[in-house]
């Protein structure tokens, strides 16, 4: 069997199991702003995410395995085996590249619904990208029969052939889908009528997707050489499609980060900090107020209106 290129199996293990940490602390901080929500209910987008982190670490195991065997010993392969590794293969990766992606376009649907161009392109994105990918697993299905009868070699080099043929055409869609995840929001950023600072910090928050464009782009860079013949950068493939799903699905539960990192972090640093700064100065006050015109400071500030630390809450209607 090739090789696995630069990528070694420890080096898969530790970059996967990272960007799987964190993107399950992504997609829990998103499940857990938006049950605390007005509605308390998770939404659509919320359990795409939430399947989505499930496909990608299905997709990272059974990747995980694919390294393993085809950079052991020719003589312990299986070709039974690898034709049914090839089906699960796809089927998560295809649920994984669907999944990771469409809280992404439910996102803009929220924020960005209200211009009718844009419901237009992220369902018809929605829509095409499904069919897509379920044609792929259709496809491959066909090649790849899981059974031990037709266990052999030539049987496998088809099946493989179309696993990778497969993987290239759902990859070219997936870059698509990148690149218009990535350019959709750029005219509604630059039109909104925010301060200069807000529109770069939105941007990044999209923008930051760029780093899934290159992980995909490079991953299908790497289907392309093994379709012909050269599988000598497996492992690269691999790592750049764990990338690819990371980052979309953290692109995704970006804005639910920004509400929670608000609404009990930052909150809650600065409560504490009025509080102390609150009890410095009532200290200061006393101390500094005479015994005998006390209670004439007293009254001045009991009549002079609300207190220092009051304020209005004002909720729309």
């Amino acid at each position: 069997m090739s090789s696995s290129g630069e990528i070694t199996v420890p080096v898969y293990q530790g970059v996967g199991i990272t960007l799987l940490i964190l993107t399950a602390g992504f997609v829990t901080t998103r499940c857990f702003a938006s049950y605390q929500g007005p509605q308390h209910r998770l939404g659509i987008a919320d359990w795409c995410s939430i399947i989505g982190l499930c496909f990608l670490i299905a997709s990272y195991g059974v990747n995980h395995v694919v390294l393993t065997v085809t950079t052991g010993p020719v003589e312990s392969i299986d070709l039974y085996y690898l034709q049914k590794i090839a089906v699960v293969i796809i089927i998560v990766v295809q649920g994984t590249l669907w999944f990771s992606k469409a809280p992404i376009v439910f996102l803009y649907l929220k924020l960005f619904g209200i211009h009718r161009w844009l419901r237009y392109v992220c369902w018809a994105t929605l829509i095409v990208s499904f069919l897509v990918y379920a044609v792929g697993l259709i496809y491959t299905l066909v090649y790849c029969p899981v059974d031990r009868s037709k266990a052999t070699f030539p049987d496998y080099q088809r099946c493989a052939s179309a696993n990778t043929l497969a993987g290239v055409f759902s990859g070219f869609v997936s870059v698509l889908v990148d690149l218009t995840l990535l350019i959709l929001p750029t005219p509604i950023i630059l039109a909104l009528e925010i301060n200069t600072s807000k529109k770069i910090g939105l941007s990044l928050t999209f923008f930051s997707a760029v780093l899934g464009v290159v992980a995909s782009v490079a991953a299908l860079y790497y289907k392309w050489l093994a379709l012909y013949g050269d599988g000598t950068h497996l492992g690269i493939a691999i790592l750049c499609f764990t990338i690819e799903g990371s980052v979309a699905i953290m692109v995704g539960c970006a804005p639910a980060l920004r509400s929670f990192w608000n609404r009990y972090i930052s909150k809650s640093v600065v409560d504490g900090t009025g509080r102390s700064s609150h009890a410095i100065r009532q200290k200061n006050f006393s101390n500094n107020t005479p015994q005998h015109t006390r209670w004439q400071g007293t009254d001045e500030f009991r009549n002079a209106g609300p207190q220092s630390n009051s304020y209005i809450r004002m909720e729309p209607r």
